[in-house]
């Protein structure tokens, strides 16, 4: 079996499930998902990213996690 993920926007995503469920279901497993982002005004993201270009421009950079974690926490 395959595994795939979807982002389906909300005008279309009965017709698709419509779809979904015709298939056999022995074939076809669905598992939905919600996934919450934690919500950050626009200009709180500006800033951060305008504070990511700046520590670039200053060699001052984190890895990959270290930087997810730091966004995710604030």
């Amino acid at each position: 079996m395959h595994t795939i993920r979807l982002n389906i926007h909300d005008s279309i995503y009965e017709k698709l499930m419509g779809l979904l469920e015709i298939l056999p279901q022995d074939k076809v497993e669905i598992t939905e998902e919600n996934i919450d982002f934690p919500a950050i005004s626009f200009e709180t993201a500006q800033q951060k990213v305008q504070t990511a270009i700046n520590n670039i421009e200053k060699e001052k950079v984190t890895s990959l996690s270290q930087a997810i974690d730091s966004i995710i926490q604030n």
